[in-house]
Parts: C-alpha cells; sequence; structure tokens
C-alpha cells in the first residue's frame, strides 16, 4: 500500500518540477532582452506622456 503513495509522491514531484521549469523557461528570455529593448519603452513612455 505504501508503494501507491510513494508512486502519488513521486508523481507531485515531477508535476511540481515541470511547472518551476515552466516558468524559468518562460522567464529567463524575457530577463535577457529586456534590457536591450528597454530604451524603446522608455522612449514610448515619453512620447505617451502628457505635458503641461
Amino acid at each position: 500500500m505504501t508503494g501507491g503513495a510513494a508512486d502519488a509522491s513521486e508523481a507531485n514531484d515531477i508535476a511540481v518540477t515541470i511547472k518551476y521549469a515552466t516558468i524559468m523557461v518562460s522567464t529567463i528570455p524575457i530577463l535577457v532582452v529586456y534590457p536591450f529593448i528597454q530604451k524603446h519603452f522608455v522612449k514610448g513612455v515619453l512620447i505617451g506622456a502628457v505635458k503641461e
């Protein structure tokens, strides 16, 4: 009976690992690319700013 619980725990661990790996795979490219295109974001914010 403990074999089933161990299998369920291992399956849960694998699911959590896949979830965290997916988060990292989707976040790292954004963190790598953003510094190179940051000036375009700043320029867009300044163009859209309301000046009085």
